[in-house]
């Protein structure tokens, strides 16, 4: 969660709200950052997260430092926006994902902005009701395989309208508390994940569908796409554009999450500031060239098989 800073507003309009949820969808697309309800209000925000590769840092700092960058240039003002570093919670899911989810989705209700939580259009209670507008970051069989089959839908419903419970509020309400929200026994598994180095990501069954792709699956999709070998993918030529090589470039940032230094070692290019440019280049061939949202369609369903 976080807040603006002396309680200003950091959305002030619809565009900024999708600018927000633009930068999920990104922080899902790179990091493999699932999101399982958010809410986002005039002055703060709510997320409930999942980072299966630990990096929770990095995904807040892209989505906060980005969000500021494109909220003072849309609003022509400077400085920082948020109230400082963001606030965050381990939660344990066995417990209180419910609870979490229902409390995030229950915030405009509480702030008098709604009768009933799915009646708000900055939160995800909504997408939960309306399936077909659900964004592939919204990770909801997390909450929804929690409800029984059969009337999943108003059992949902039922229990996202439901009372918060008392401890929960007042847990929320407090001005310190731990963070960490379980069990004691969850409370002292957290303690010894803290005192133990973090595994390899790849040797947790429950994480695999969410590892994040690397360098050398992102050079073979791309070059399955475009019919090359790695080393044309790689050449490059002076005066003549290898478009395979733009995307590659773009795919691995994307992607895979990779930082502008590591994408210049592969490919052999000058540093942040090339690896930046030709970013931003094939970001616009996607908008204006239907034939390279094709080919990129094509790469992102071969790395997310």
């Amino acid at each position: 969660m976080n807040r603006g800073l002396a309680r200003q507003n950091i959305f002030s309009d619809r565009t900024d709200h999708e600018v927000f949820l633009d930068l999920l969808s990104d922080c899902h697309e790179m990091w493999g950052l699932r999101v399982i309800a958010y809410c986002l209000l005039k002055n703060h925000y709510h997320l409930l997260i999942h980072t299966p590769k630990a990096n929770l840092s990095r995904v807040m700092r892209h989505l906060d430092g980005l969000y500021t960058q494109r909220y003072n240039r849309r609003h022509k003002r400077g400085g920082p926006l948020f109230r400082g570093r963001y606030k965050a919670i381990v939660v344990d899911g066995e417990e209180y994902l419910m609870a979490v989810a229902r409390y995030i989705h229950h915030n405009p209700v509480a702030a008098g902005l709604v009768r009933s939580p799915e009646r708000y259009a900055w939160s995800s209670c909504r997408l939960y009701v309306k399936e077909r507008r659900r964004p592939a970051w919204l990770d909801a069989d997390q909450l929804l395989a929690r409800f029984p089959s059969k009337n999943r839908r108003e059992a949902f419903l039922a229990f996202m309208r439901s009372k918060i419970e008392e401890p929960l509020e007042r847990y929320y309400r407090a001005q310190r508390r731990m963070a960490v929200l379980g069990s004691e026994r969850f409370i002292e598994r957290v303690r010894g994940w803290l005192k133990k180095k973090p595994g390899d990501l790849k040797e947790m069954p429950e994480a695999k569908n969410y590892v994040l792709p690397d360098s050398e699956s992102c050079l073979k999709a791309v070059g399955r796409v475009y019919e090359m070998n790695r080393e044309e993918l790689l050449r490059s030529r002076r005066g003549r554009r290898n478009e395979a090589r733009a995307m590659g470039i773009y795919i691995c940032r994307r992607m895979a999450g990779m930082k502008h230094e590591e994408i210049a070692k592969v490919f052999g290019v000058g540093g942040y500031s090339a690896v930046s440019s030709v970013i931003g280049r094939t970001q616009s061939a996607l908008v204006k060239d239907s034939q390279v949202a094709r080919r990129f369609e094509q790469i992102r369903n071969l790395l997310q098989r």
